[in-house]
């Protein structure tokens, strides 16, 4: 955590090491990559995080739901979809706790520090943007991600 003084007024920052946030996001998209040649489906909760992915036209192969969801529809879950994409981990992580599937969410550094349950729940982690810097690193590794598909391979380590 980053802690600023300005003006008699102490502002406090949560920050995501930046070489972390980078193999997060490599091995999310290896997933997804993989998910995507599979042509499996997803389950979506929340629209919390979305930040700014267009994930039906990104990942075409994927067949998403964003339908209506309860407790009903997560715990059959396992039997319908082949992993959940968690974008309100707040919310859900309670609901996710003894799933049987793989479960990726997308979290801010500051719901990480305040939430560590997050951490055990979830089984890849797709960090979400907290400044230009965190969303152009995130660009970066979804073109790579692109190109390398384009080529027939996965992305290097």
């Amino acid at each position: 955590m980053n802690f600023n003084r300005v003006a008699n007024k102490v502002r406090s920052t949560y920050i995501m090491d930046p070489y972390s946030m980078l193999m997060h996001y490599k091995r999310a998209f290896k997933l997804i990559t993989v998910l995507k040649a599979e042509k499996a489906k997803v389950l979506i909760l929340g629209n919390k995080n979305q930040f700014g992915i267009d994930w039906k036209g990104r990942f075409e192969g994927i067949d998403f739901d964003t339908g209506v969801v309860d407790g009903a529809v997560i715990s059959s879950a396992p039997k319908h979809y082949h992993m959940i994409l968690c974008c309100d981990p707040i919310l859900y992580c309670k609901a996710l706790r003894n799933i049987n599937l793989p479960v990726m969410m997308c979290a801010t550094a500051k719901e990480i520090t305040q939430h560590p349950e997050i951490l055990d729940v979830s089984d890849y982690l797709l960090p979400s943007p907290t400044s230009r810097h965190d969303a152009a690193l995130r660009q970066l590794i979804a073109d790579a991600d692109q190109e390398a598909k384009l080529r027939g391979g996965f992305m290097p380590e």
